[in-house]
């Protein structure tokens, strides 16, 4: 399924008045919410070989000093599988709640961060003790356990599975560090910064950086001396992103009031693809030709849901515009990126986009009763999941910095039929997966949980 371009209509009309909507302040509420009314995760039953045994207190600020390898006794079939996070070790499990492993396979310490790599064939997690905290790396048939530099708190797998950047806790505020597959220090070399947000090239190891005011490229993971300067990308809460099968990004450029602007990681060229109000979010869809695009819009008012527009075959334009971007639709609308045309989505902010792997559906969570709704969006339109009570970490760790760590957490299954998400229900917590046609399930223990991205059988889905 392909959605296409409408056909533009008409002079493009001006936006006089951009209201910025504090969205910081309302993910501190929603924050706050749930601390309040989502009970502390709890850590016993369905994922039967995790202990509940409470996370240590304290952490030392030298990491432990020894490297293990362990072999597994027989390959694990991953494909498919969910990553756990919030309990002993880094957690593999079935989407029936089956334990797959646990790595290392006799964890003292809590396992946090989660991440899958772009293909689904290993995930890595910082598993935090009294000793220090240790990258851990299970594969499907080995385990890989080091020492950790520092206490990660983000990972994102390069785009050809060879390289690890792990950002965490530094002098100026975040550092840089690139690992290898196995989970240790590929180099010596760090970057320090204040703010630290980054997108690998699909399929490559070619990094973009964004650090504070200043977006570079780096060529070589293990040469982070060798900065290419790609000029100021403005907003500097947001990750760039970049559009597969080519050498181009999407940033947000705050220039005459904030554009939406393409650039080229090897010639510099910057094209503008129109106006951007207020705080932002983008994620490129799997084929990079469309962009889902959350900001403040025209005129935000929450609750006012917008038609949105998929006209028929015959009424469709062949997706090339004039190459200026039309004007803001709504505060969460889908932008092409040929052409710029945008088409609306509704009237809400969305404080997380995630598309499917197929690229024919997008999840969103927006303001709710509660911390949020899940909706879906399709050429069918918008429909709701429902109410989206989420774990404490889950909503702090993950929610508050969704279009900053964009790249990595994947909610979706590899068939794009259910999400998986931290949550509790009548005041059960764990990881529960939330079918689009179907009744929420509770699979067992734990606080955030995220999707291999490979069906088992299958080839993997689009990064």
């Amino acid at each position: 399924m392909r959605w296409s371009a409408p056909a533009r209509a008409g002079p493009e009309s001006t936006v006089d008045h951009v209201r910025r909507f504090p969205l910081l302040a309302l993910l501190a509420a929603l924050l706050a919410t749930a601390c309040t009314s989502v009970p502390p995760e709890a850590l016993p039953a369905q994922i039967d070989r995790v202990d509940g045994a409470p996370p240590p207190e304290t952490v030392p600020s030298e990491p432990a000093t020894t490297t293990t390898t362990t072999t597994l006794p027989d390959p694990i079939e991953f494909a498919g599988a969910i990553a756990v996070g919030g309990l002993p070790g880094l957690v593999i499990s079935s989407t029936t709640g089956e334990l797959l492993t646990v790595a290392p396979d006799q964890p003292q310490g809590w396992g946090t961060q989660p991440t899958w790599s772009r293909d689904g064939t290993r995930a890595v997690a910082v598993v935090t003790s009294a000793a220090g905290p240790e990258v851990v790396v299970a594969s499907s048939n080995d385990t890989f356990t080091h020492p950790a530099r520092r206490p990660y708190f983000f990972f994102s797998w390069s785009g050809d599975g060879r390289y690890i950047a792990a950002l965490g806790p530094g002098p100026a505020g975040t550092t840089l560090d690139i690992l290898t597959a196995e989970g240790e220090l590929a180099t010596e070399q760090q970057l320090n910064t204040r703010s630290f947000y980054l997108a690998w090239e699909p399929g490559g190891d070619d990094l973009v950086i964004h650090r504070d005011g200043t977006l570079e490229l780096v060529r070589d993971p293990l040469d982070l001396e060798t900065l290419e300067p790609l000029g100021e990308p403005g907003q500097s809460f947001l990750a760039p992103g970049w559009i597969p099968g080519t050498r181009q990004i999407v940033i947000v450029d705050e220039a005459d009031g904030g554009r939406l602007v393409r650039v080229d990681v090897d010639t510099g060229q910057r094209d503008d693809l129109g106006p951007v109000g207020g705080n932002a979010g983008l994620v490129v869809s799997p084929d990079g030709s469309r962009l889902l695009l959350s900001h403040s819009g025209p005129n935000v008012e929450l609750g006012d849901d917008i038609d949105i527009a998929f006209p028929a075959q015959d009424e469709q334009d062949d997706g090339e515009g004039d190459g200026e971007g039309d004007e803001e639709t709504a505060a969460t609308e889908l932008v092409f990126l040929e052409s710029g045309v945008r088409v609306p989505i509704n009237d809400q902010l969305s404080l997380w986009g995630e598309w499917s792997r197929t690229g024919d559906t997008i999840l969103l969570l927006q303001p709710g009763l509660s911390t949020g709704i899940w909706r879906v969006v399709s050429e069918d339109g918008v429909r709701d999941l429902g109410d989206a009570p989420l774990s404490q970490t889950f909503l702090r760790d993950y929610v508050f910095f969704a279009w900053q760590y964009v790249e990595s957490p994947r909610l979706w299954s590899p068939d794009g039929d259910a999400i998986v998400y931290g949550s509790s229900d009548r005041g059960i917590p764990g990881v529960y997966i939330q079918p689009l046609d179907g009744e929420r399930r509770r699979i067992g223990s734990g606080d955030v949980a995220f999707w291999a991205p490979e069906l088992p059988g299958r080839g993997s889905s689009p990064a």
